[in-house]
């Protein structure tokens, strides 16, 4: 069995403190030298597990001032479909959404390997961007066939999930599906929604949704800031 470092030992110390709330979002930590007291170390063992802390997202830095801690993430589930309004409702945080276009187009040759239908098949494409206490996290394409949601460009989706709009009016609800998780370099257009700067790593979820009875079906693709979630295989 591996043995755990101090860094990593004081890095797990840390991430439960802001687990439990003793931090909180936001919250100014104590300073390197502070947490050099605290765990009798030197500092460069804090300042390995500081920046350990700073890859997963847990903490953010200021520039002669410190470190922070981050808002807390959204649980992402890799084999479990389900709404992500509904998962940002239960943390207690206040959503909206801009839609950036909302439109019917032709299947190109991406789509019709990614969806299955023939070449010029009409399809709803959907995008949208997420915000969360007024910043934008993510950045959501989707892709529907138009002839089996008549009427989808008239629905109001900057004020509901997209997910409760099939549901209510189609009576379809995406069960299951193919997906997978990719980092990618943010290109101009994700930098411009995202407010992030090109080329800076971002999280691409895509894949293909179906109903129970495969009947009806949906690809998909989320764009998102890799520090406001988390990934696991299945929910707890």
């Amino acid at each position: 069995m591996k043995a755990i470092t101090r860094d990593i030992y004081i890095a797990d110390e840390i991430r439960y403190k802001i687990e439990i709330g003793e931090f909180k979002p936001h919250d100014k930590l104590p300073s390197e030298r502070q947490f050099c007291e605290i765990f009798n170390c030197q500092r460069a063992t804090v300042r390995l597990a500081l920046e350990s802390l700073l890859d997963e997202g847990w903490i953010y830095c200021v520039e002669r001032s410190g470190y922070y801690v981050s808002q807390p993430r959204i649980m992402e589930t890799l084999n479990v479909v389900s709404s992500m309004s509904g998962r940002i409702e239960n943390m207690g945080k206040k959503m909206h959404r801009k839609v950036v276009f909302l439109r019917v187009i032709e299947s190109n040759k991406k789509l019709i390997k990614k969806m299955g239908v023939a070449l010029g098949t009409k399809l709803i494409e959907f995008e949208r961007v997420r915000y969360l206490d007024e910043e934008a996290i993510s950045l959501e394409t989707a892709y529907f066939e138009a002839e089996q949601f008549s009427g989808l460009l008239d629905k109001d989706l900057e004020n509901n999930s997209l997910f409760s709009v099939l549901k209510k009016y189609y009576d379809v609800k995406f069960t299951h599906g193919e997906q997978e998780i990719l980092i990618v370099n943010a290109n101009p257009t994700e930098s411009k929604y995202l407010g992030v700067e090109e080329n800076s790593p971002l999280v691409l979820r895509r894949g293909i949704l179906y109903t129970e009875d495969n009947q009806y079906k949906s690809y998909h693709e989320s764009v998102m800031r890799m520090n406001r979630f988390i990934y696991a295989d299945e929910e707890n």
